[in-house]
This record gives C-alpha cells, sequence and structure tokens, in this order.
C-alpha cells in the first residue's frame, strides 16, 4: 500500500470531510460526528451483514468476547468455546438479557475492508492501530468512561444516542494513574448515531451510550504520535551511539526507593539531558530519530502471510502490492534497511534505485526494476518482497 493509496483509503471511509481538514482541525483537538446511510462506504466495513459474520466466526470471537453495562441485573454468563453459530447466538442472547453489550475482539482480519482500512491508518500514523465491535440490544446503557486512545467509531446497524462531553479533553496518558472516583460526564452534547455515520473522539473524551435500537458498531484505536513519543525517540537514537545511556545507574534501586535517596542519579539524568538537548538542536539529528522510530514501529506490525514454499519469478512476472503491505526505507553508508510488518529486509545500498522503485509502485514487471543491474538481480530482490507478503504474483 503506497501512501498515495493509504489517503484515498482513508477519504473513502471519512467522507465527505476531507482528509486534510480532519488531520489538521480534528484530530486530538476536538470529537465530530459524520453523517452517512447505508450505502456509505464505511457501513460495510464489516460486510453488508456485520452480525451474521460475526456469528459464523464464533471460533474465533467466542472464547474471547467481553462485556459491559451500567446496570447489570447479575453476573455475566459464563465465556467459553462454543461449538455453533446457534450457540453464540444464543450465548449473545443471555447477556442481553442481563443488560450487557457484548464486545467483540480479534475481528480485524474477518473483514477485508476492515483490515484494509487499518493498514491505511498505519501506514499513514505509523502506529499500530486496534478495532472492536459492540453489539447490544435497544435498552442497553454504557456506563459514563473515557478511553485512553483516540476512537473512530462507525454504525453498522441500529441506532444509538452518545452523550459525549464538550470540554477540551487532558488526552490522558496511556498507563494508568491513581483513580479520581467516579466519572463525571459535565457538560454534554447530545449525539445520535445511525448507520454509516462516523463519530471521532480524541483520548479521554468522557461519553457514555444508550443503544435506541438493536446495534453493531465499530470501535477503533489508534493514538497519533505525541510529543513524549518524539522526545523518547531522539533519546533512543542517542542511546545507539553514546554508551552512558545504556549502563545502569542504580544496581541498589529497591533500596533507593525505599529510602527515597538517589545518590548521584539526579545530577547524572541532569548531564544525560543536557547532551540530548545538545544534539537536538540539529534538525538532521531529529529526522535520523524519528526515522528510526518509524522503521521499528512499521517492523512491530503483526506480519503478513507470506506465500507458501520456495518463490521462483522470472523477469516476466507482473507483481502488484498487497493491499495489507506497509514500508519504511532507511540507509546507512553499506545497506538499505526495509521495514515491514513483522521484520526487516537488509539489502546492499547499491541497488537503492531499485528497492525505491519496488516500494514506490502498485504494479511492475520484474523487469521493470531500474538500476544497472541484471534480470538475475531483479528478479532475486523481487523474490525477496514476494516472500516477505508485501507483493503478489499477478502473472508469470
Amino acid at each position: 500500500m503506497i501512501l498515495q493509496d493509504a489517503y484515498s483509503t482513508f477519504q473513502k471511509i471519512l467522507d465527505p470531510m476531507p482528509l486534510d481538514t480532519f488531520l489538521d482541525s480534528v484530530l486530538g483537538q476536538r470529537f465530530i460526528k459524520i453523517p452517512g446511510n447505508a450505502q456509505s462506504a464505511r457501513a460495510h466495513l464489516f460486510g453488508d451483514d456485520p452480525l451474521q459474520l460475526a456469528l459464523d466466526s464464533f471460533e474465533v470471537l467466542a472464547p474471547r468476547m467481553g462485556c459491559h453495562s451500567e446496570a447489570p441485573l447479575g453476573p455475566h454468563p459464563v465465556i467459553e468455546p462454543l461449538p455453533s453459530a446457534e450457540a453464540f447466538k444464543a450465548k449473545i442472547e443471555a447477556f442481553y438479557s442481563l443488560g450487557y453489550t457484548v464486545r467483540l475482539r480479534d475481528i480485524r482480519k474477518l473483514s477485508p475492508a476492515l483490515d484494509e482500512f487499518l493498514r491505511a491508518m498505519e501506514s499513514i500514523f505509523h502506529q499500530p492501530t486496534t478495532v472492536e465491535a459492540f453489539i447490544s440490544r435497544g435498552d442497553a446503557h454504557a456506563p459514563v468512561h473515557h478511553d485512553d486512545y483516540d476512537i473512530i467509531v462507525v454504525q453498522l446497524s441500529g441506532k444509538k444516542r452518545w452523550f459525549i462531553s464538550n470540554e477540551r479533553s487532558d488526552l490522558p496518558n496511556v498507563w494508568k494513574t491513581v483513580p479520581e472516583g467516579a466519572v463525571i460526564l459535565g457538560p454534554h452534547d447530545i449525539v445520535e448515531v445511525d448507520v454509516g455515520d462516523f463519530l471521532y473522539l480524541p483520548r479521554g473524551t468522557k461519553h457514555r451510550v444508550d443503544a435506541m435500537a438493536d446495534s453493531f458498531h465499530l470501535s477503533i484505536g489508534f493514538i497519533p504520535l505525541t510529543m513524549r513519543e518524539a522526545i523518547i525517540a531522539t533519546l533512543d537514537h542517542l542511546s545507539e551511539y553514546d554508551r552512558s545511556f545504556r549502563e545502569s545507574v542504580d544496581p541498589r534501586l529497591a533500596l533507593s526507593i525505599r529510602n527515597n535517596n538517589f545518590g548521584t542519579l539526579p545530577e547524572k539524568i541532569r548531564e544525560g539531558l543536557a547532551k540530548l538537548q545538545s544534539v537536538s538542536r540539529s534538525d538532521d539529528f531529529v529526522a535520523q530519530s524519528l526515522q528510526r522510530r518509524s522503521s521499528r514501529a512499521i517492523a512491530d506490525l503483526e506480519k503478513l502471510p507470506a506465500p507458501q514454499g520456495k518463490v521462483t519469478l522470472s523477469a516476466a512476472s507482473l507483481l502488484r502490492q498487497s493491499p495489507l503491505a506497509v514500508t519504511h526505507l532507511m540507509a546507512t553508508a553499506q545497506k538499505i534497511d526495509l521495514s515491514h510488518p513483522g521484520g526487516h529486509v537488509y539489502i546492499h545500498r547499491g541497488v537503492e534505485e531499485s528497492v525505491a522503485f519496488i516500494v514506490g509502485n502498485r504494479e511492475f514487471h520484474v523487469r521493470d526494476i531500474p538500476g544497472e543491474i541484471g534480470d538475475d538481480v531483479r528478479v532475486a530482490l523481487a523474490e525477496k518482497f514476494v516472500s516477505a507478503g508485501l507483493f503478489e504474483v499477478v502473472a508469470g
């Protein structure tokens, strides 16, 4: 998936709001609703019959289902593997009867359209995304809460009423802090969401939800790169070159914590921060830091399915980029580091032009790969990309 295709895929789900508007004026700043309908591309992210697709996937979904309720009528039913779609449907009904909304995990790979949209987001943000589905009966209520990540909600069937705080979110960190008691909604807007509608809420936005009819919606979670993570990237990059950042600093940490006395460590930290501030004055150093961070982020995505057996191509082979492929290129003096979901491919710097062509094109014949190389090298390069699941063989 080249970046242009990632933007196009995201835009189809976001229509009619321009993607630039969403990225520049909405992301992390305010919640929005984008009205849609049953014909919207986003209304079909989980197939034409979302509930039936979920029921047919009982083997994957039933053992890991979850639930929530504002006022449950009793303990939730046992969560367990089930033998059939009918048994899964009966289990869901049992949750409903006690006032629970059902949460379905591991749904990403059940729908190619959903998988491709999430990969487009990962291509754009260089961050992982998650997705869950929530199904509920028309009288279900969710308690006031907030999420630790930004969410995109797509209503696939039924109708819900959201009560969303109109106060600016404080964008909480992802780790858990000391709880402050019950979450109070405070000033809020009431937003009704129907089939094909799109909601975006920045992380930390307080909200609660009522189902107005039997409902099925997707909740997609992600966190765009934060300033904290960008600074950590520069620290990680510096630690590659400065041994002092990799040395142990307090072998008796438990004792230091108990006594709240860290000896010379505070001064060492100040010295380290001064070094980081000094090298970060270079725009080139910051750029290298962020390139390295993206390389790791892409490689940490789940590995792509690869072809079975040995891949054998020829110069006439026609290749097409996988819709789930995403890559990141970095180069040292000797090698190219091509990161992709699940790992890295290291290639000699002499074929940089060829590699850039491969990752920048949706479809091509192996013989079209440029560079001062022979067809044997072109074929060898192409086989690496196909073996990693980044390209599919269309012909030859």
